[in-house]
C-alpha cells in the first residue's frame, strides 16, 4: 500500500500539517476554459496526458486519471475531501480530468477555472521544497504545453487575482490554543491587511471546530515567487510562535488539561461518532499529544484520521453507501482502531 504524504513527519509539525504549493497556468494557444469547446477540453486533456507520460525519469512520478465526468458521487467528493481538487472542480464535471500521484501529494486539475492548476503538498513547513518541487514540474509540462506568459505580466490567467507569478503558496497550521484564546479573528484581519488570507480548512469558517487554518499569501503581482514564498514562511513563523507560548499558558491550567483528557476519553471508547463532533475533539488531542500530556501517537498517524473518517471517504473505502447511522459507528471505529496505542500508554 502507497503512503500517502500526511502520513509522514514534517518539521515543525506540532503547529505546521502542511506546506502547500499551487501553480496555475493556461495553454497559450487554447481560449480559457470559460469559452472552450468540448474538443478544446478533449486536446487540452490529451496534451496533458502526452506531457506526464514523457516526464524525465528522474521526476520519479507516475499519475492515476481520474475522468470526472465517469465518477460516482463518493469517488468524487472524497477527491474534495482528501484536497485534491476543489468542489467548484467536481460540481460541473464537464470536460474536467484529475491526474494525481499515488502519495497524494501531487494533483493536477485540467479545464478548471484554469486549463492546468497543478498542487504540491509536503508535511510540516517544507514551503521551500514544495516551490522547488513544484517549479521543476511546471517546467517539464511547459516543453510540451507552452504556457501562456507576456514578459510584463507574467503568466495569464483567466482570474485577475492570479496573474503573474500564477502562484499560490500557503501553510496548513494547528492554532488551538490562539482560538482559544480568541485572537484567531483578530489574527485573520491583521495579515489580511498584508495580503494573505487565513481562514479554516474544512468549512472556510474564521474558527473552525478542529482549529486548522490555511494561511495563504494571495500577492501574485510585482512579486517573484522566491519572495512570495519567504515573506508566508515570516509570517507563518510567527504565528507558529504565538502558538507555541499560548499553548504553554493554556495547558497549565487545570481546565485545559481536563479537556484534552476527556476529548481523548471520549474519541477512545465512543460508539457513535459525528464528524463535527470528531474534529473538536480532534483539536484537543493534537494539542495534548503535542505537549506531551498524552503519549503513544505521532501527531501524523493522528492527522491521517482527518482525511479517513471523512463521508464520502468511508463510503468509498468500505465499498459501500453508508447511511447517518453506519458513517457514525464506522468513525467511531476507525478513530478507536487508531487510537488503541494511546490506551496502552
Amino acid at each position: 500500500m502507497n503512503h500517502k504524504w500526511y502520513e509522514n513527519a514534517g518539521p515543525d509539525n506540532d503547529v505546521v500539517l502542511a506546506a502547500k504549493v499551487c501553480l496555475v497556468r493556461n495553454m497559450a494557444d487554447l481560449p480559457f476554459p470559460s469559452r472552450m469547446s468540448r474538443s478544446d477540453m478533449e486536446r487540452s486533456r490529451l496534451r496533458m496526458e502526452t506531457a506526464l507520460s514523457r516526464l524525465h525519469p528522474a521526476a520519479q512520478h507516475t499519475f492515476l486519471c481520474a475522468d470526472m465526468e465517469e465518477c460516482d458521487e463518493s469517488t468524487a467528493v472524497s477527491f474534495v475531501e482528501r484536497q485534491l481538487c476543489t468542489p467548484d472542480f467536481i460540481a460541473n464535471p464537464v470536460g474536467h480530468v484529475l491526474f494525481y500521484t499515488a502519495d497524494e501529494s501531487i494533483s493536477i486539475m485540467v479545464n478548471g477555472s484554469d486549463h492546468v492548476h497543478t498542487q504540491l503538498v509536503l508535511p510540516g513547513s517544507q514551503l521551500g521544497q514544495a516551490l522547488s518541487g513544484a517549479d521543476a514540474l511546471d517546467t517539464m509540462l511547459d516543453r510540451y504545453l507552452r504556457f501562456a506568459f507576456h514578459r510584463d505580466i507574467g503568466y495569464l490567467t483567466q482570474n485577475l487575482t492570479d496573474l503573474g507569478t500564477g502562484m499560490i503558496p500557503s501553510l496548513l497550521l494547528h492554532l488551538p490554543a490562539l482560538q482559544q484564546g480568541g485572537a484567531a479573528e483578530r489574527l485573520s484581519n491583521d495579515v489580511a491587511q498584508l495580503g494573505f488570507s487565513l481562514r479554516g480548512i474544512v468549512d472556510g469558517a474564521v474558527e473552525p471546530t478542529c482549529a486548522i487554518y490555511e494561511l495563504t499569501n494571495r500577492i501574485t503581482l510585482g512579486i517573484s515567487e522566491k519572495n512570495a514564498v519567504q515573506n508566508l514562511l515570516a509570517i507563518g513563523a510567527q504565528l507558529v510562535d504565538r502558538e507555541r507560548r499560548a499553548r504553554t499558558e493554556l495547558l497549565k491550567t487545570m481546565e485545559a488539561q481536563d479537556a484534552v483528557s476527556r476529548s481523548f476519553a471520549v474519541l477512545s471508547s465512543a460508539r457513535m461518532l459525528e464528524f463535527s463532533e470528531f474534529l473538536k475533539l480532534y483539536a484537543n488531542v493534537r494539542m495534548g499529544l503535542c505537549a506531551g500530556l498524552l503519549h503513544g501517537l505521532r501527531p501524523e498517524q493522528l492527522d491521517s484520521l482527518l482525511f479517513a473518517v471523512q463521508p464520502a471517504t468511508m463510503a468509498l473505502r468500505a465499498g459501500k453507501p453508508l447511511d447517518p447511522h453506519g458513517r457514525q459507528a464506522r468513525r467511531a471505529q476507525l478513530v478507536n482502531s487508531a487510537l488503541a496505542p494511546m490506551r496502552q500508554q
